[in-house]
């Protein structure tokens, strides 16, 4: 009897992990960018590597395994051989730090006309830029506050009618914001960065810790958000038990 309860045991085990596993392969769907920033600048899904420059150097303990760390002044992340061209977007990362100067950038890809840019507005709300510098972006300062030192996982996600900015604690979960306006289809090119925003004079830098940063075509739901800061892509569960991101993608 007791030979038959721990054969169900295990077959429950094994079951569930495989539930789990299909649930962290659906947040891969529409991911077109991945940088886990653990020590190194790879992309886990593209060929769009990441170089540091300035005062920025690879750490061993971030959100998630490693991270890279920004100095505030002149730290940030190049990111070479990247294009997408889409309305629909979410991209997201995990910080824990705080801004240099107003303006500062933590995503930011500017193309003239048309750029992309995701950071602090002078209000420390989280914001972005779309629609070609439209200020019905940029000037949108309805987003979540940004938390000063602590981590905190970002996300914008953009559709055809409407934007919403999200930002997840441990301590106080989800909050978001919604931008209802139309949005067009923009390009983000070549000259992405994290951790900086190359206009308007050397003051956007943002100073702390970034980890796991991602770029999708497609808009993640507020479940999936939450499913992504609570597990992440390499699914780890508070026992421990864990699926390797190189095994989710065989």
């Amino acid at each position: 009897m007791k030979k038959i309860i721990f054969l169900g045991v295990i077959v429950c085990l094994f079951f569930g992990l495989g539930v789990i596993s299909i649930k962290a392969q659906d947040l891969t769907k529409g991911l077109v960018g991945y940088w886990p920033l653990d020590e190194n600048g790879k992309d886990m899904v593209g060929k769009s590597e990441g170089k540091l420059e300035g005062g920025a150097k690879w750490i061993k303990n971030g959100r998630v395994k490693g991270a890279v760390e920004l100095d505030g002044v002149t730290g940030h992340v190049v990111i070479s051989n990247f294009e997408l061209t889409t309305i629909d977007l979410t991209a997201t990362a995990w910080l824990k730090g705080w801004r240099q100067d107003a303006w500062a950038g933590l995503m930011c890809s500017r193309n003239d006309p048309m750029s992309f840019w995701i950071g602090f507005t002078d209000a420390d709300t989280l914001s972005y830029v779309w629609n070609n510098n439209s200020d019905k972006t940029w000037g949108w300062k309805q987003g979540p506050q940004i938390p000063q030192d602590e981590w905190t996982m970002f996300a914008i996600t953009i559709a055809k009618d409407r934007a919403v900015s999200y930002i997840y604690t441990d301590a106080k979960k989800m909050q978001s914001a919604v931008n209802k306006i139309d949005h067009l289809e923009q390009t983000i090119a070549d000259n992405l960065k994290f951790g900086w925003d190359q206009c308007c004079g050397p003051g956007r830098h943002v100073k702390g810790i970034m980890d796991e940063v991602m770029i999708y075509n497609r808009t993640l739901s507020e479940a999936e958000l939450v499913k992504l800061a609570t597990s992440g892509l390499a699914v780890e569960r508070i026992d421990k038990l864990t699926t390797q991101w190189g095994k989710l993608k065989q």
